[in-house]
């Protein structure tokens, strides 16, 4: 029985040891495929007045305009953005794959979540209000006789899904 024991025991011993022996190399190449990502450009001081930022109209003719402060959002990583609103826009209920959180810089912003422009769930926004855009959650917005600025920060990259018809 002893004799069974220790050639057992060297048996575990020597299937370990050799287990031990090979692995670095066959674990070699996944510890490779998940090196970290080649770093960043550095952050370079910036700044810009409002009244100086360089304004692109919305291609669907709502006469919203958006002025990218940093990143890109139809690409990876933070994207910061301004949209201009005119008085009197909505917006239909749409989404958006990322998480994107929102700050009210100018006028009275209304903004709602559901499946459908509901304006029984639209609360008011003002200068100053914060609010989120939770990934792929469905919400809208109006402005009234006023227009308003917002401020987002999302991570792209980042679209719309089709807004209700």
């Amino acid at each position: 029985m002893t004799t069974r024991v220790l050639a057992l025991g060297l048996l575990v011993t020597s299937t370990v040891l050799a287990s031990s022996l090979l692995a670095p190399p066959l674990l070699a190449p996944s510890a490779r495929a998940q090196e970290p990502a080649a770093p960043q450009k550095p952050m370079l001081p910036y700044g810009i007045a409002l009244d100086k930022m360089e304004w692109k109209k919305a291609p669907d003719g709502s006469g919203r305009e958006f002025a990218t402060m940093i990143g890109d959002r139809s690409k990876p990583g933070t994207y910061i953005q301004l949209v201009r609103w005119p008085p009197n826009s909505i917006n239909k209920a749409h989404s958006h794959p990322d998480d994107r959180y929102a700050i009210v810089l100018q006028g009275v912003f209304y903004h709602g979540y559901g499946d459908k422009f509901d304006e029984s769930k639209l609360e008011e926004r003002p200068a100053g209000s914060f609010f989120t855009e939770p990934a792929r959650l469905r919400h809208f917005g109006i402005t009234k006789g006023e227009g308003t600025i917002l401020y987002f920060v999302g991570t792209g990259p980042s679209t719309n899904d089709d807004p209700e018809k």
